[in-house]
């Protein structure tokens, strides 16, 4: 290839990329304006995110995972996985992802978004395990896990019981710190 063949290949590949990155930056900005001016009118955080907690507000907060110690009105008492122990506020404006605070029970499995001392977001977390079901019994029952573990089930929101030797995929919340209490129950192929 010759140097002037080269140069007009790279010249015509500038250009392509320039006029590309011309196209590509008009259509981020939208049929309104840049889309800073979009993100303005949306406080939610853009388009399909409706009810998104406002970034400025969770600037600065920690995320704090372990289980509830106690719920009083305005107090939230969590024993971290390490076994310190963290006492935030709360108040109207605490949110529980499915609930009310009121409703957090000793044990639970939690996890936090605190700044400040005022726990912001609470949430459950959610347990998700995959076995062989065995020793059923009414309402409960157990998971034996690919790695052997043993794990008691709590089936009372499952209107679809197992049986034992079924392969199952279980999600729901660990209400004791061993037992899941299921809440969603999906057969496996064997």
């Amino acid at each position: 290839m010759s140097k002037k063949s080269a140069w007009a290949g790279a010249i015509v590949a500038a250009v392509g990329l320039t006029v590309g990155g011309i196209a590509v930056a008009t259509a981020a900005e939208g049929p309104d304006g840049p889309a800073a001016a979009f993100a303005e009118r949306h406080p939610g955080g853009g388009p399909g995110k409706p009810g998104r907690p406002d970034k400025a507000k969770l600037k600065d907060s920690t995320l704090v995972v372990g289980r509830v110690k106690s719920v009083e009105s305005g107090k939230l008492t969590i024993t971290k996985d390490d076994g310190s122990e963290v006492s935030l506020t709360t108040d109207d404006s605490t949110k529980l992802r499915g609930g009310d605070i009121a409703g957090l029970k000793t044990d639970q499995r939690v996890t936090v978004r605190a700044k400040d001392g005022k726990a912001l977001n609470v949430a459950l977390a959610k347990a998700n395990e995959r076995g062989t079901i065995k020793d059923v019994n009414g309402n409960n029952a157990t998971l034996v896990q690919v790695d052997g573990l043993q794990t008691p089930l709590d089936l009372s929101s499952v209107t679809e019981k197992p049986k034992n030797g079924d392969l199952v995929a279980v999600t729901g919340t660990v209400s004791d710190g061993k037992t899941i209490k299921v809440d969603k129950v999906k057969q496996l192929p064997k």
